[in-house]
């Protein structure tokens, strides 16, 4: 498009410097010399008139002469041929030489006007060339310039938007690694949660008497494959850390707090006693837990006394809670298959805060998503050379202008200030 309308400089040679149309229109002088100097048509319109009245006179002689013309008339016809050669004659002479002057003066101006619009037009088209050519060359060169700048603001655009890019995966990917690592590290708490354990169970042949029910004779042990103890990930804890068999003493290990099942078994002697059947009692930190005694008096003969007694409590309990089984009553025969369990349920810290700090949002730690840095990147504005069109203003050839100003009065040059025959008395009366 750009070349189409600036480039085409055809269009503008054709319009602006097609001077054979113009020659052929304004530099036909030839026509209007043959029009004009072709013929003297005054001089010949007045040499017929000349020639007309001296053969009417010879006719009216020869007529007049035969018919005996009278005096007077040939005095007239004599007349009006001193006219037409003494005032017609030179009056017409004088306007030939007035308008041959008017010609040579309208050619003249002619020539001026021709040489002027010749000299106008060869500076309008130079004007127009110089402007179309400051044009283009400007043109040329914004396009250049803008070319060269869309290419640089490309590159750094491309820049910016790689760096930045590059920013933005680096960021993800430590918030990724961080997002990870808490997970890791919640995710273990909740394991080591699961993990949790706290089972121990103790047996003895028997009991007897008052006191503490005890687990340590040599008939005595830990339950096979009763005992399991890990506190999150602690695995060193000792069974006799936890159920004690020489005291009886079921006691919460450190971060063991919780929901505990505790089950005591007796087979009780109630027949042979002389004094009273065994009572039991779950105690809780030296305590008595009152509801939880095991009794009974059955029995009618030696073989038919023995009766098996349970029971199974649920106790919450914090760290180092202890818990053990008492027989309350004084007794003279031993009760037998005495045995003890303690087992973790739900532990405490499940319920509380299963997470700790990593289930907390508003710990500063938390992973929380951030902004990677960003390059600003804007758009730098090419500076382009602007053209200005100077307006034409023909002053080269300002005398030739003048000189065609200045021709305005060739018709009053070419006109005659007063003619001979207007003092003719053309009226014959008046002759003599």
């Amino acid at each position: 498009w750009y070349q189409r309308r600036v480039h085409g400089k055809q269009w503008y040679q054709r319009r602006v410097h097609g001077k054979q149309w113009y020659q052929r229109r304004v530099h036909g002088k030839q026509w209007y010399q043959r029009r004009v100097h072709g013929e003297d048509w005054r001089s010949l319109i007045m040499k017929n008139l000349l020639m007309a009245a001296v053969l009417i006179a010879s006719t009216w002689k020869q007529t007049f002469a035969s018919t005996s013309m009278t005096e007077e008339n040939q005095k007239d016809i004599a007349e009006i041929a001193r006219i037409l050669r003494e005032t017609v004659q030179p009056d017409l002479d004088e306007l030939t030489t007035k308008h041959n002057l008017l010609v040579e003066n309208a050619i003249a101006v002619i020539d001026k006007s021709l040489e002027y619009v010749d000299k106008f037009t060869e500076d309008l088209k130079t004007h127009l060339e110089t402007r179309i050519s400051a044009v283009d060359e400007n043109a040329i060169s914004n396009f250049e310039l803008l070319e060269k700048t869309t290419g640089d603001m490309l590159t750094a655009f491309k820049d910016t938007m790689v760096t930045n890019l590059n920013n933005i995966n680096t960021k993800s990917e430590e918030e990724h690694n961080e997002i990870i690592a808490w997970t890791h590290q919640r995710a273990h708490l909740h394991e080591d949660l699961l993990k949790t354990r706290v089972t121990a169970c103790a047996y003895d042949h028997g009991h007897f008497g008052a006191g503490p029910v005890t687990y340590d004779s040599r008939d005595g042990g830990y339950i096979e494959d009763s005992v399991s103890i890990r506190i999150y990930n602690n695995t060193d804890i000792k069974p006799e850390e936890v159920l004690d068999r020489e005291t009886g003493i079921f006691k919460v290990p450190e971060h063991g707090a919780g929901e505990y099942l505790f089950t005591f078994t007796v087979t009780i002697d109630s027949f042979d006693q002389k004094l009273s059947p065994s009572a039991y009692f779950f105690m809780k930190n030296d305590v008595k837990i009152e509801g939880t005694k095991i009794y009974a008096n059955v029995g009618f003969s030696k073989n038919h006394d023995r009766v098996p007694g349970s029971r199974t409590i649920l106790l919450k309990l914090e760290e180092n809670d202890k818990v053990s089984v008492t027989q309350e009553l004084e007794t003279d025969v031993q009760d037998y298959q005495i045995s003890f369990c303690g087992a973790l349920l739900h532990l405490e810290k499940a319920s509380e805060s299963p997470g700790g700090l990593y289930a907390d949002a508003t710990a500063p730690q938390f992973p929380s998503g951030t902004e990677a840095d960003q390059d600003a990147w804007e758009y730098e504005m090419p500076e382009f050379k602007t053209t200005t069109i100077e307006p034409f203003d023909y002053e080269s050839n300002r005398n030739a202008k003048e000189s065609i100003v200045g021709q305005t009065n060739i018709l009053e040059e070419a006109k005659i200030e007063s003619l001979k025959a207007e003092a003719e008395e053309w009226n014959k009366t008046n002759w003599p």
